[in-house]
């Protein structure tokens, strides 16, 4: 059951990817933050309606929600910046490597403890998402550039870091409250900067809803399967495996869907990909 729970996970999350792609490829008039803001917002519903209404709301998991609030936006917003000043694809690479904190989280803090075999397929996993990611081209690094990755990565990683804590800390409950809770605050920032930054807000809107609603909703489903996992498996196992299932199946849809040419250097890093599939679950 659990790893039928990680392959839906790995699906989800390659939705998120995709309406990502397709709102950079097909939309013309594009906001970042509104975009932000719609998929929160549809995420938001999505936890209102998987939890059937019925709903717990204590005060004790605020503070948690605050936190993911605040990783999620930073992850968001820091992500956009860090594009804007420097390499597309080295910060995907080192946005990428953010698995690590949720990883380490779980063998450092929760004494959760990889075989041989993991720590193959974690080597492995790292070495497939540099292949993967790595492009040729003009790279023009800034202090700002810097400034926001690091944002990036640690909003990226802390994001799953917090689930955790917050179903460890309360045995598995208020999983809808505490993400509806995160979910508003963080839409709510990305809309008043949508709204701010706004050039032609009617198309912008027009153009957001569509990817941004699609995209939230798998995001919804990929955080609520990802706090059940992570009461079943280790975190260890789990994020690693997410992301090099990811790897497999962006592939897959990147040569069938999207008809891409990948190098030698890609083609091998996907294959190093699904090798640490195999053992992350050895």
């Amino acid at each position: 059951m659990e790893y039928a729970l990680l392959m839906l996970i790995v699906i989800f999350v390659t939705v998120q990817n995709v309406m990502s792609k397709k709102y950079n490829v097909d939309i013309r008039h594009q906001n970042v933050f509104l975009f932000n803001a719609v998929t929160a917002f549809a995420a938001l519903i999505f936890f209102l309606v998987s939890s059937g209404f019925r709903l717990d709301f204590n005060i004790e998991f605020l503070p948690y929600s605050l936190l993911f609030a605040l990783a999620h936006s930073s992850a968001s917003i820091g992500l956009v910046l860090a594009i804007k000043y420097g390499s597309l694809s080295i910060t995907s690479l080192i946005i990428s490597y953010s698995l690590l904190l949720p990883t380490l989280h779980g063998i450092i803090f929760l004494d959760e403890r990889l075989g041989s075999t993991s720590y193959i397929g974690m080597g492995l996993l790292l070495i497939s998402l540099f292949l993967v990611n790595i492009k040729k081209e003009d790279v023009k690094l800034s202090a700002l550039w810097v400034v926001f990755t690091v944002i990036t990565f640690i909003g990226n990683g802390m994001c799953s870091v917090v689930q955790k804590i917050e179903q460890t800390v309360f045995d598995g409950a208020y999983k809808s409250e505490f993400m509806m809770v995160a979910l508003f605050a963080s839409a709510v920032v990305s809309l008043v900067l949508g709204l701010v930054s706004a050039k032609s807000l009617k198309q912008e809107i027009k153009g957001t809803l569509s990817c941004g609603i699609a995209k939230g909703l798998a995001n919804g489903a990929t955080n609520l399967l990802v706090m059940i996992i992570t009461g079943a498996l280790a975190s260890s196992v789990v994020f690693p495996t997410i992301s090099a299932g990811g790897i497999v199946l962006t592939f897959i849809i990147a040569v069938t869907v999207y008809k891409e040419r990948l190098s030698k250097l890609q083609l091998l890093g996907y294959a190093a990909g699904i090798i640490s599939v195999i053992l992350l679950n050895i």
